[in-house]
């Protein structure tokens, strides 16, 4: 009988430990994003991480002010290599309708593996239909990629 409480006791306390790990892992997880806000043009302020790495799934806020609607506002990740060498394409947001001529988007990115990557660069543009041959407005923002 002994051992039997004395396993269950061990099993609690077991439990518990394992409950506070999960509570502290998930406060950690919980822990806001650092973001960084860039007036990078007329037109639109940018928010981005301060710096992400691979695997981390990222926001990129754009506040449009005074545009002309409708329109479609477009984001997608480019990247540069270390020493600052254009990497090229990433990966591809999809276009949201803008519908006021003030008002705030939010594209989610997961960044995947990506050979050579150090920076993220958003490029960011307005278009009648979405498509970067027929932009009307473009901007750049950037954040580097930690390890």
């Amino acid at each position: 009988m002994k051992k039997m409480i004395m396993m269950a006791t061990v099993a609690v306390l077991s439990s518990s430990g394992m409950m506070f790990m999960t509570n502290e892992t998930m406060a950690q997880a919980a822990q806001e994003v650092k973001t960084v806000s860039k007036d990078v043009a007329e037109w639109c302020t940018v928010t981005v991480p301060e710096s992400a790495k691979i695997g981390d799934t990222v926001e990129v806020k754009v506040t449009l002010k005074n545009v002309k609607t409708p329109a479609k506002l477009t984001c997608d990740l480019h990247y540069k290599k270390e020493g600052g060498a254009w990497g090229g394409y990433w990966l591809g947001g999809k276009a949201q309708d803008v519908t006021a001529a003030d008002n705030t988007y939010t594209f989610t990115f997961t960044l995947t593996p990506k050979e050579g990557a150090a920076e993220v660069v958003t490029v960011i543009f307005l278009s009648p239909d979405g498509k970067w041959d027929n932009k009307t407005a473009s901007i750049q923002a950037s954040f580097p990629l930690s390890k």
